[in-house]
């Protein structure tokens, strides 16, 4: 199996795993949310990394990150809940990975999701920066 059969036919399981271990991570913001709106924001973030794995290429995931950081910071989420929202979805894709994806393509899949997913977090905190200077100085 490849990354991209991993992330067509392994979904659920996917969300599931991240969901779990976010909801257990007791986080301020995502303590007040209910599993079924924590699973559907990972879902977001899930469908923009399968995005970005499809096309081999950072935009899908970078626009989306755009959004979600005005989104998150606006209603007062830290920068490192996110960040360890981002963290366990690809904990729980390098779960998946060990268990379904071929010998001869871990490596190269695993690669591929700290890529993506390290974009997402660079762009996150980039976004956090900006937007907490235009805070400070309004």
């Amino acid at each position: 199996m490849t990354l991209l059969e991993l992330c067509y036919n392994k979904p659920d399981r996917i969300l599931l795993d991240s969901t779990t271990c976010l909801v257990r991570a007791h986080l301020p913001h995502y303590k007040q949310l209910s599993g079924e709106v924590i699973r559907f924001r990972l879902l977001k973030l899930f469908q923009a990394l399968v995005k970005s794995i499809e096309v081999n290429s950072c935009d899908a995931m970078v626009t989306f990150m755009d959004k979600v950081s005005d989104e998150r910071f606006e209603v007062g989420f830290e920068l490192n809940e996110v960040q360890t929202a981002i963290n366990i979805l690809e904990e729980s894709l390098w779960k998946m990975i060990s268990e379904f994806v071929d010998d001869d393509k871990k490596t190269n899949a695993m690669k591929q999701v700290s890529c993506l997913l390290g974009k997402a977090k660079e762009e996150l905190a980039n976004e956090y920066a900006m937007l907490s200077k235009e805070y400070v100085s309004s």
